[in-house]
């Protein structure tokens, strides 16, 4: 006993007191911290791994919008098939053949044309067929139901707001035959012509 007395020094004393003290404060000082004083100034860069949060414990309202936009999950399956649409109009040309007279007529088939009607002296309207694209005609004259073999008559074809006399919609051709010396140009009923509506 007087052995270890007679090796205790003031230096050993002070530095086994301070390692104590230590020891047992910093045990004391982790065990005592007050609920909700640890915060983000608290806590360093790079401290809080995946590994230490719990799964689950995250929902989306606190993840940045960046980071939402990269959450995929599975994909789903196929919804019902939607309603039909309706049916569209078909897009398609006309041709016809029209006779000279006060009163003409179609001459053999005329597909995307239902009638054919005198409105003036060389003026003739066609209605076309629903579907039928008039927008851009092409006429010459059938010269062989004009009773002429020269190019005394002449046909012009008017669409859309180049229509004058026939009603909005239809097709209306001007027949024209040259008289005099000099040629004189007079709208004319002898004049049969085909005309023809392509397709644009």
């Amino acid at each position: 006993m007087r052995t270890l007395r007679d090796k205790l020094t003031y230096a050993n004393v002070i530095s086994t007191l301070c390692l104590f003290l230590l020891l047992g404060g910093g045990a004391y000082a982790a065990s005592q911290l007050p609920k909700n004083s640890v915060g983000a100034k608290q806590i360093k860069n790079n401290a809080v791994t995946g590994k230490k949060i719990k799964t689950g414990s995250i929902s989306a309202d606190k993840l940045t919008s960046s980071a939402v936009a990269t959450l995929k999950g599975m994909k789903g399956d196929a919804g019902p098939a939607g309603a039909q649409g309706p049916q569209g109009t078909t897009n398609s040309g006309a041709y016809a053949t029209v006779e000279a007279g006060s009163e003409p007529g179609f001459v053999g088939d005329h597909p995307g044309l239902a009638a054919v009607e005198r409105v003036q002296e060389g003026i003739v309207c066609l209605t076309p067929t629903p579907g039928t694209n008039i927008a851009h005609p092409i006429a010459s004259v059938d010269l062989g139901n004009s009773g002429a073999a020269d190019n005394s008559k002449l046909v012009e074809p008017f669409a859309n707001g180049a229509v004058t006399e026939c009603d909005a919609g239809q097709l209306e051709v001007w027949t024209f035959e040259l008289f005099g010396d000099p040629l004189k140009q007079e709208r004319s009923n002898s004049v049969a012509f085909t005309v023809f509506a392509p397709i644009p």
